[in-house]
């Protein structure tokens, strides 16, 4: 199968939007979500584990969110340029492989999340249970 030439910067999309996920300091809790990424016409889902430890830092502050944003989307080739928390949203713009700055803002309704990028991408995640 033919990947996608953007699949990769698909994949770092949907790892940052696990990275911010409902209101106040529980954005997100330890277990198995499931991400549905619409992006070119193409739609993935990927299921990930979000361990107590990743749950931690993704539910402290702008620091410890942007840690986690980092090392997720490290292996894609994406940088932080930014990360801001209000209320129930949280917006990160990254840069992606050397291209333009893209900025993913996702709200938060506590077992599940939406996330829309400026890149023209849009995600839906939902909590399914514990880890398997």
């Amino acid at each position: 199968m033919k990947r996608h030439p953007h699949a990769t910067i698909c994949i770092a999309i949907g790892l940052s939007c696990l990275a911010a996920a409902a209101a106040g300091a529980n954005r997100v809790k330890a277990g198995q979500w499931e991400t549905t990424l619409q992006m070119f016409g193409q739609t993935m889902t990927k299921s990930t584990c979000i361990t107590p430890a990743d749950a931690a830092q993704i539910n402290g502050d702008v620091r410890s969110m942007t840690a986690y944003v980092e090392r997720v989307s490290a292996p894609s080739g994406c940088k932080v340029q930014d990360l801001r928390i209000s209320g129930d949203q949280v917006s990160v713009t990254s840069v992606c492989g050397g291209g333009k700055p893209h900025v993913g803002t996702t709200t938060y309704h506590g077992d599940h999340y939406e996330t829309v990028n400026t890149n023209g991408a849009k995600a839906r995640a939902k909590w399914v249970g514990p880890c398997r």
